[in-house]
């Protein structure tokens, strides 16, 4: 009882801000985009874009996935625009990405900690507002993981390079897709909407960090044509040799019979009348 009255008091009603259905704390969105906004201004700053790309990458990673999910269910302007404090955020989050991102960088392994804990959170996001628009269950994961990876992947296109979560690598998509699975399901078996999103969360986290500091990374696709091709053509060329083997003459059991020994004494057979 004592944890459920903790979880209580530390997760709120209800609220809908901005179009976000957030059960858990409202400030929690905004630091999903600070953090998220944080990394995509220290990827550009480390690799040498002007203010304009720094600020454009910010922008883009942090408020990128929200603007993907209004647009997926949502034929009205983006509800993030409408809430102009998410737009702040992502300003100075470029702001100090900018001018600090050596700094930053130090900190690698609570940057890797923080971006799980928002991918989690994102998931969330996307996943819950979709379910609120009555979507099906199919479509709200799909929503999920757009709204988690989104970000990333406008931020890569813009810098010019391949996408991050289509590249092998650090586990990226797949944090997002079973995060977002975990949200619904519980959603949909109408367990406390606050603790579905602790629990994405922590899914996320646990995938995202857990990859990175065991050295987990997606491969690249396995080529088996050539392993499937030679066990088809051994099972045709075995197949077309067993009626073959079938057709041929049986020995006779004269041929099998066992000879008698030649005595030497005995005359020489006959051939007939000479």
């Amino acid at each position: 009882k004592g944890i459920a009255a903790l979880v209580s008091i530390a997760v709120s009603t209800n609220v809908i801000a901005a179009g976000l259905v957030v059960v858990l704390p409202t400030w929690l969105p905004y630091a999903a985009v600070a953090v998220s906004g944080l990394a995509g201004a220290t990827y550009g700053a480390k690799r040498g874009f002007d203010v304009v790309g720094v600020f454009g990458l910010a922008f883009a990673t942090g408020l990128g996935g929200l603007i993907l999910r209004d647009l997926l269910i949502s034929s009205n302007t983006p509800n993030i625009f409408t809430e102009p404090l998410f737009v702040i955020v992502a300003f100075w989050t470029a702001v100090v990405g900018f001018f600090f991102a050596g700094l930053i960088s130090r900190f690698e392994s609570m940057m890797i900690i923080l971006d799980g804990l928002a991918m989690g959170l994102l998931c969330a996001l996307g996943a819950g507002a979709a379910l609120y628009a009555g979507l099906p269950t199919s479509s709200a994961i799909f929503v999920g993981v757009i709204t988690a990876v989104g970000g990333p992947f406008l931020r890569d296109v813009l810098a010019g390079t391949a996408p991050s979560i289509v590249r092998p690598g650090a586990f990226i998509a797949i944090p997002a897709v079973v995060a977002s699975c975990v949200f619904v399901v519980m959603v949909q078996l109408n367990l406390n909407a606050g603790l579905a999103q602790i629990a994405a969360m922590g899914v996320a986290l646990a995938m995202r960090a857990g990859a990175q500091w065991f050295g987990l990374e997606t491969g690249s696709a396995s080529e088996l044509s050539d392993r499937v091709w030679n066990f088809w053509q051994r099972k045709t060329r075995v197949a077309a040799e067993a009626p073959a083997e079938q057709t041929q003459p049986r020995v006779t059991d004269l041929e099998t019979a066992p000879q008698k020994p030649i005595d030497p004494s005995a005359p020489p057979p006959t051939s007939g009348p000479q």
